[in-house]
Parts: C-alpha cells; sequence; structure tokens
C-alpha cells in the first residue's frame, strides 16, 4: 500500500522561492514554449526528506518559468542520460526592457552542466499528493 501526503499546497511560486529545494530532484523532460517565452521542466520533485535519509516524498511536478530571455544551456551528458537537479539560484534582479516588470536571473545546477537564464517569475506546480519512497524518483 503506498503511503501519501498532503502538501501544504499544490501551486508555488517566486514568493516561495526561500522555502523551495530542488536538491537531487529528476529532470524527465524539458519544454520550451516560443510563443509565451516559458521554459519548464517535467520533474521528481521530493517535497520532504525523511530524517537519516530513511525515505522521501516524492511528486510529478512541473517547474514552469516565465518571460523567459537569454536561455543559456552548458550540458555534456558524456554516456547517461541522466540530469539531475544539484540547485536552483536565483541570482541578479533588473527591469525587464519595458520597464514594467522585474526579472532575475536563474542558473539551474544540474550534475551534468548549468542551464542559465532571466524569467519574470515560476509556478512550480505538484501534479499529485506527495507518495513515500526509499528512491529519490517517483515511479511513473
Amino acid at each position: 500500500m503506498k503511503r501519501s501526503m498532503k502538501p501544504e499546497k499544490y501551486i508555488w511560486s517566486e514568493k516561495d522561492f526561500p522555502d523551495l529545494g530542488w536538491h537531487d530532484n529528476r529532470i524527465r523532460a524539458m519544454f520550451f514554449d516560443h510563443k509565451d517565452h516559458v521554459f519548464s521542466l517535467s520533474i521528481d520533485y521530493i517535497y520532504k526528506w525523511e530524517e537519516n535519509f530513511k525515505g522521501y516524498w516524492v511528486t510529478p511536478a512541473m517547474q514552469s518559468f516565465y518571460d523567459v530571455s537569454y536561455l543559456e544551456m552548458n550540458l555534456s551528458f558524456g554516456i547517461m542520460a541522466d540530469l539531475i537537479i544539484e540547485d536552483i539560484f536565483r541570482g541578479k534582479e533588473r527591469s525587464t526592457p519595458n520597464g514594467l516588470m522585474t526579472e532575475y536571473e536563474y542558473t539551474v545546477n544540474t550534475n551534468v552542466g548549468t542551464i542559465i537564464f532571466f524569467s519574470t517569475g515560476f509556478e512550480l506546480e505538484l501534479k499529485q499528493d506527495p507518495e513515500f519512497s526509499e528512491s529519490q524518483d517517483f515511479e511513473l
């Protein structure tokens, strides 16, 4: 029988950045919406780590960044096509070219390189209740 937990909420935003963590989250797919300038990552989101690493509460999630510009990827997979987030950092803040919004520089550090871009904000959407797992991946 699978054990699940109710998360505090299912949709998180850039306002929640200090409360979120992405360490060891697996990236399953990347999506580019060129029309709306959205860059999304389908990930196995580790909602909670159990004490002493006895397990993880994991759920499929979509991490979407909005109004993305200056997207740069430097990824080198070698023989393994495995993409794991080490951390996501929010850096420099600046005004958008029209001066109407603020955007931040985001750096996604992974096990095989970095993804860097500017974005006005993001949404992390949990697709279902987190389930307990002994691994850091969500079993599809």
